[in-house]
């Protein structure tokens, strides 16, 4: 990927930088054309603030100081606490944006198999992952995507990790599903880099039980 000069000067993203960008597009990141290069943008509810910071704390060489704001919600006119920040436009970004978006519509690309790495996966499990409180099992919220899209993502998460999902139909909905055969598997991927705030999220391997929260 392009890592050349920015509108900040000369900034070249780390393989640990790309790693979490990547997985934050898997998730809710947002790139957008700000000017001449490309942005992104990071937004969580309050609850999540310790993972904004730690996302600035690694992007901080090409990231503005995150700020809390408040958000009404049209839905139920309930005004809730956002954290947010952006990045400097970047032309390191620009490659980026025409990766993920295809007429300003958020894409999963061709070349995921080779991008993926278990960083990405943790990240994109931290942004929109939950486990299942009924049974041992784990979800990954992927109703945005197509369904051939999401065909793509098992395949990358079965060709990279060995792990088999399956998809899950919920109304409208679709989303990865990965049944409790695989949960040990992408546990043991992913915990070395889950915050300990997200680590309700996870199943210990040899218990099933949650880890403390």
């Amino acid at each position: 990927m392009d890592n050349t000069v920015g509108s900040r000067g000369f900034v070249k993203l780390t393989q640990r930088q790309q790693d979490i960008l990547l997985g934050k597009m898997l998730g809710d990141g947002f790139l957008e054309q700000n000017g001449k290069h490309v942005r992104l943008k990071i937004d969580h509810g309050a609850q999540q603030k310790e993972y904004v910071l730690w996302l600035n704390e690694e992007l901080k060489s090409f990231a503005l100081k995150p700020y809390q704001m408040s958000v009404r919600d049209k839905r139920n006119n309930q005004i809730y606490k956002h954290w947010r920040f952006a990045t400097y436009s970047l032309s390191a970004l620009d490659s980026w944006i025409k990766l993920f978006y295809l007429n300003g519509k958020k894409i999963i690309p061709s070349s995921i198999d080779n991008l993926l790495s278990p960083l990405s996966l943790a990240v994109w499990y931290m942004d929109d992952g939950f486990r299942r409180t009924d049974c041992k099992g784990l979800y990954l919220c992927t109703s945005a995507y197509t369904i051939k899209e999401q065909h793509v993502l098992q395949d990358c998460l079965r060709k990279k990790f060995n792990i088999r999902t399956t998809l899950h139909f919920a109304r409208s909905n679709v989303r990865i599903y990965v049944p409790s055969s695989q949960v040990d598997i992408f546990c043991c991927i992913v915990r070395p880099f889950i915050l300990p705030t997200f680590y309700y999220k996870l199943f210990d391997p040899v218990t099933t039980d949650s880890l403390a929260s």
